[in-house]
């Protein structure tokens, strides 16, 4: 019974994030719902909006079916949530699993799922660095090579926006 009002509760919060990153929103400078100086670092700015404070463009390909749905926007937060951990999301009876994506989670041994992995999970043992980070954002690949569920967009963006990004994760 948690699990479900959990479950209701992340996809609220979900719906709620989603319309504050749809494009056209009055009254802001950037075209999303958070105002200028809304976030202390470009990373969270990045990880919360998917757009860059140094309006350079970020964009993806793939990802959840949730996020075209909702107009095509999703960011970061929309699957790993405020605080970065990860979680369970069921979109249209399906159910998607975010991993912890705090740099502690991710420069130490874990567990992954992964293509092909998804009734088995594989002991990761290859910390990241930032050109894994990067093969993780931009071509959806574990450092073992392991290829990230199809529910990970392949994201686009400046190398100057990546390690912002990166920072951000790691100050979690």
């Amino acid at each position: 019974m948690i699990m479900k009002y959990r479950i209701i509760l992340v996809f609220s919060i979900q719906i709620l994030l989603f319309g504050c990153n749809q494009s056209g929103s009055k009254g802001t400078s950037n075209g999303t719902a958070w105002g200028s100086g809304s976030f202390n670092s470009n990373g969270k700015q990045i990880y919360f909006t998917a757009t860059s404070e140094r309006k350079t463009p970020i964009t993806y390909t793939n990802g959840p079916i949730q996020g075209m749905m909702m107009g095509g926007n999703l960011a970061c937060v929309s699957c790993h949530g405020t605080d970065a951990r990860g979680g369970s999301h069921v979109m249209h009876m399906e159910t998607m699993v975010a991993p912890d994506i705090r740099w502690t989670a991710l420069s130490t041994d874990h567990v992954h799922g992964g293509v092909g992995h998804s009734d088995t999970e594989r002991k990761h043992n290859e910390a990241y660095t930032f050109e894994n980070f990067r093969n993780a954002v931009e071509k959806g690949q574990h450092p073992d090579g392991d290829e990230l569920s199809k529910d990970m967009p392949r994201w686009k963006m400046s190398e100057t926006d990546l390690r912002d990004l990166m920072e951000y994760l790691k100050s979690l």
